[in-house]
């Protein structure tokens, strides 16, 4: 019996990294939708389901912190995964836990291995690797 695919939205202003993400998430068997900024996901993604989001901290607009709190407000279950490089002022470790006491789930510091990044979706979706034999 096969698994529903799941879908991971990528939030990231930098395409490169959008890029990156959801080339390590669709290689490893996931389906991936790639959002520029929060307010695209608010207006592109509103008829879309994903299982869970990949959101970068510092962007334009709404940025990551508001934008954690505007997603898990208006998708309690989805589960986030905060990714940041810090920026000028403040500290990538200090922005991640911003992030978490927003409600991400998780958070990665750029940059991340695929590894770490296949770890976390794969413990916050609970998905089970397949059984060797």
């Amino acid at each position: 019996m096969a698994n529903k695919r799941k879908t991971i939205l990528v939030i990231d202003d930098s395409s490169t990294i959008r890029s990156i993400v959801a080339d390590m998430l669709s290689k490893n068997g996931f389906q991936t939708l790639e959002a520029e900024t929060v307010e695209v996901v608010f207006t592109d993604m509103e008829r879309m389901h994903f299982d869970l989001a990949v959101i970068d901290i510092f962007m334009p607009g709404i940025g990551g912190i508001e934008g954690i709190a505007k997603i898990k407000e208006r998708w309690p279950n989805i589960k986030i995964i905060a990714i940041s490089a810090g920026v000028e002022g403040m500290d990538k470790n200090k922005a991640l836990r911003a992030a978490t006491i927003q409600g991400a789930d998780r958070a990665l510091a750029k940059p991340f291995t695929e590894e770490d990044m296949m770890a976390a979706v794969n413990e916050l979706l609970e998905v089970q690797e397949p059984a060797e034999g």
